[in-house]
């Protein structure tokens, strides 16, 4: 399916050549091949590409239509979901914000493009560390789209995987178990066993059990979501990167960061080669590969990796978002394995400060931090010698 992806990219771009020469450069037919072009460069891991297309569309749109038409919303959410893709989720929100109120003004609360606005507003509330407000949309969302398309749409599979994901980040995986599931099996009967929905919903559904403590049972769903990704989109694809994370934080549980190692390595370098150094999916790979060094023996090896990883978390979502706790707690544990628990001390109470404000006090990450917290209080600060 790559090469169908990429065999897609010159009929469009033929289709906007052919367009702008018949109706000129900003007719709506134009603004809807520059959409359609930046949707196949987004299905090619291109997102940085597809965003001046889509920057485009929506001026010709706004241009033709006003600033509050139907047509306007859907470039919005366009070039939010291009943003998010590049690691901006914060510039993501008021185009989703806006497109949101555009589609209830003109189509009512329960229309399905409400539920697509809805659902794109609630993954960048989850992105920017907010979960608890991103629930209701999902579950509005996913009312919407079961009232209008029946309970085995496809779009109803993506509600139910992101409301899935909403509930771990909220500390509920078996609450989550359920509806990926389900999603899973949305996807199998409507695209068949090896489409790119039915890789998401496997990858979901193995994390969930990771969480739950079962990485046994959710390796070979990952093995799976990989091979499904490479099928369909290359080996050097964005998402191919996303399944060697999870299926590398699966052998670790297992206890093979050796086996694993290799993986987040791989993954690394999709990330620095598609979205460059900085960009929050190369943070998750350089926190994978610390944690794996660190299971290795390597804490030193690890520490560089960490402190690049806690730099790109802060610039890109600010210092109290929880994705930079995870990163200080993280770090903390390697300063503690190099002998240096009074440097790792207010990492870790940094991390507890940011955990408990975003999660409240009983969350699961809460617990995990608190607990790190309490280890480096009683640590030596330097190591004992003999």
């Amino acid at each position: 399916m790559q090469g169908r992806f990429a065999d897609a990219r010159p009929l469009f771009e033929r289709a906007l050549a052919i367009t702008e020469a018949v109706h000129g450069p900003d007719h709506p037919t134009v603004a809807i091949s520059l959409s359609n072009l930046a949707g196949v460069l987004r299905d090619l891991g291109d997102p940085a590409g597809a965003r001046p297309l889509v920057e485009r569309a929506l001026a010709i749109g706004e241009a033709v239509h006003g600033p509050d038409h139907p047509a306007v919303a859907i470039r919005l959410n366009k070039l939010a979901t291009v943003l998010q893709d590049l690691g901006n989720p914060a510039g993501a929100r008021p185009l989703l914000e806006r497109a949101l109120a555009i589609d209830e003004a003109v189509h009512g609360p329960d229309h399905p493009d409400v539920a697509i606005s809805l659902n794109n507003l609630a993954t960048v509330l989850q992105d920017l560390g907010n979960p608890a407000e991103a629930r209701p949309l999902l579950e509005r969302a996913l009312a919407i789209d079961e009232a209008v398309h029946g309970p085995d749409h496809p779009a109803v599979a993506i509600r139910l995987n992101n409301l899935a994901t909403v509930l771990r980040a909220l500390g509920d995986p078996a609450g989550a178990r359920p509806l990926v599931e389900r999603a899973l099996a949305i996807g199998e009967a409507v695209h068949g066993p090896d489409h790119p929905a039915v890789a998401i919903s496997l990858g979901n559904l193995a994390t969930v059990l990771r969480d739950l403590g079962d990485p046994a049972e959710a390796r070979p769903l990952l093995e799976r979501a990989l091979a499904i990704g490479e099928a369909v989109h290359g080996p050097d694809h964005p998402a191919v990167a996303i399944r060697l994370n999870n299926l590398a934080t699966v052998l670790r549980a297992l206890g093979d960061p050796a086996g694993a190692r290799p993986l987040v390595e791989r993954a690394l370098a999709i990330g620095e080669a598609v979205h460059g150094p900085d960009h929050p999916a190369v943070a998750i790979s350089l926190s994978n590969l610390a944690t794996v060094l660190r299971d290795l023996g390597d804490p030193a090896e690890a520490r560089p990796l960490l402190e690049r990883a806690l730099a790109i978390g802060e610039a890109v979502h600010g210092p109290e978002h929880p994705t930079v706790a995870i990163s200080l707690n993280n770090l903390a544990g390697v300063l503690q394995d190099l002998g240096d628990a009074a440097e790792a001390r207010p990492l870790a109470e940094r991390a507890l400060a940011i955990t408990e404000a975003v999660h409240g006090p009983d969350h699961p990450t809460v617990v995990w931090a608190r607990q790190i917290r309490d280890t480096l209080a009683g640590a030596p600060d330097k190591p004992e010698t003999r």
